[in-house]
């Protein structure tokens, strides 16, 4: 037999005796007993407080989702109003300043006659004609179009010219660079813009690369720049616009207009106040020279 420890207590109501060994058993198994209910205890405790975490994240996860969505919708909606709003303002610029303000005259023969070889010449330098691109095929023409991005109706300001990158642009007139745009940005990717003589500006929008900085001087049929696929562009192609002053004009008139057909512009073009631009030209050229 092992060695024991018992324990006798006797008393008026007889003699007991305690096995130290037994006892000291029960007790651990019932401490064991109350760790595992209490660790079983705490684990669903814990599994129900996860729970409920999960339960409240849940929640907020949907109504953040909610939010943005609706979020989402109301931005789509102001860009759909902007959109609208834009393409009114177009129709409305449209309207002012390239439908309805042609002039009432092309311009008289007795203007005409003072327009000598010199004039004419001097004439093509500073007033944008001509292609700013070696080989020609208009992709996209001037006026209302469907826009291959937005897939809506809107008033196309210039003409699409597809070519390969890199092609080289050619300034159309000699002029002063008023804005370049060196990185991709914006609807129009990199651009430049150059002021004309007598009003006229000339815009030529993604481009893959920038030749010139602002305030420099530039010569007709002077390297500008680069064909490229910057901006809001579905493919490599050059987009061009020719103004006069605020009126929107066709640039197709002008890429066509040459030295062999040089009163062709007066009848075609009739938003250009031409009787009273060519009298200044006349005037111009006949201010003798110092």
């Amino acid at each position: 037999m092992k060695n024991r420890l018992i324990i006798t207590i006797s008393d008026i109501n007889g003699t007991k005796s305690y096995n130290i060994h037994q006892f000291l058993r029960k007790f651990i198994i019932i401490i064991l007993v109350i760790i595992v209910f209490a660790l079983g205890g705490s684990f669903l405790f814990i599994s129900y407080l996860n729970s409920g975490i999960q339960k409240v994240k849940d929640a907020k996860a949907y109504q953040l989702e909610e939010l943005e969505n609706l979020y989402a919708l109301q931005i789509e909606n102001k860009v759909k109003n902007i959109e609208e709003l834009a393409s009114k303002l177009e129709d409305i610029y449209s309207i002012i300043g390239v439908e309805n303000d042609a002039t009432e005259d092309e311009i008289s023969e007795n203007t005409l006659k003072f327009i000598d070889l010199n004039k004419k010449n001097f004439t093509l330098k500073v007033i944008p004609n001509g292609q700013p691109l070696a080989d020609i095929s208009i992709s996209s023409g001037f006026g209302y179009r469907k826009n291959p991005i937005t897939n809506r109706n809107q008033f196309h300001r210039g003409i699409d010219i597809p070519a390969p990158m890199k092609t080289p642009i050619h300034s159309t007139a000699d002029g002063i660079v008023e804005f370049v745009e060196p990185s991709n940005t914006g609807d129009y990717g990199r651009v430049i813009k150059i002021v004309h003589n007598y009003g006229f500006k000339t815009i030529y929008a993604h481009m893959s690369k920038t030749y010139l900085s602002v305030g420099d001087i530039v010569k007709k049929g002077e390297v500008i720049g680069l064909v490229g696929n910057s901006g809001r562009s579905t493919a490599p192609h050059l987009h061009y616009e020719v103004k006069y002053i605020n009126k929107i004009l066709n640039p197709k008139n002008f890429m066509n207009w040459e030295f062999t057909n040089f009163e062709q512009i007066f009848k075609k073009e009739r938003k250009v106040e031409w009787e009273s631009l060519v009298s200044l030209i006349n005037d111009h050229q006949q201010i003798p020279r110092q």
